[in-house]
């Protein structure tokens, strides 16, 4: 159980950098609140395998850090990072705007009845797959926009 909880924290703190679109190669700090013990004994590894230059255990999250936050169970986790807010703005609107056209013509396909007639139905799967994938990513973009915009 123990293994699977940090694999769970690796993964998630993989999915932060993935998120604020931050190099593997880049060691940053890790902000982490609740946990307690657990996350004390898990901290040299988690650094290790997440590729970070510290694990921070913290009472409570800044209020004003820009960065996303991952939860896994009743712990929250931060990637601390120095982010330029108006480049990051414009990263967000440019991906948004680009998973909007990928849904628009994914769903066109979708809706027209020669195509979904015609095409395999392992096809009409996938795109449908893609259009789930789209929409998904595009839920998690658009609050680090309103954040950031806020």
């Amino acid at each position: 159980a123990k293994v699977e909880h940090l694999k769970a924290l690796v993964y998630a703190c993989r999915n932060l950098r993935g998120e604020m679109n931050v190099s593997p190669a880049l060691r940053m700090p890790l902000l982490v609140a609740g946990g307690g013990s657990e996350i004390a004994e898990f901290a040299p590894i988690l650094q290790a395998l997440g590729k970070l230059s510290e694990v921070q255990i913290v009472a409570e999250m800044p209020a004003d850090a820009m960065s996303p936050v991952a939860v896994v169970g009743d712990i929250r986790l931060m990637l601390k990072v120095e982010i330029d807010p108006v480049a990051e703005r414009e990263r967000l609107s440019k991906e948004i705007e680009k998973l909007e056209k990928l849904i628009s013509i994914a769903q066109g396909k979708l809706a027209n009845e020669g195509f979904v007639a015609r095409a395999p139905a392992a096809v009409v799967d996938q795109e449908k797959q893609r259009v789930a994938d789209f929409t998904a990513t595009l839920e998690q973009l658009k609050p680090q926009l309103a954040k950031l915009s806020a």
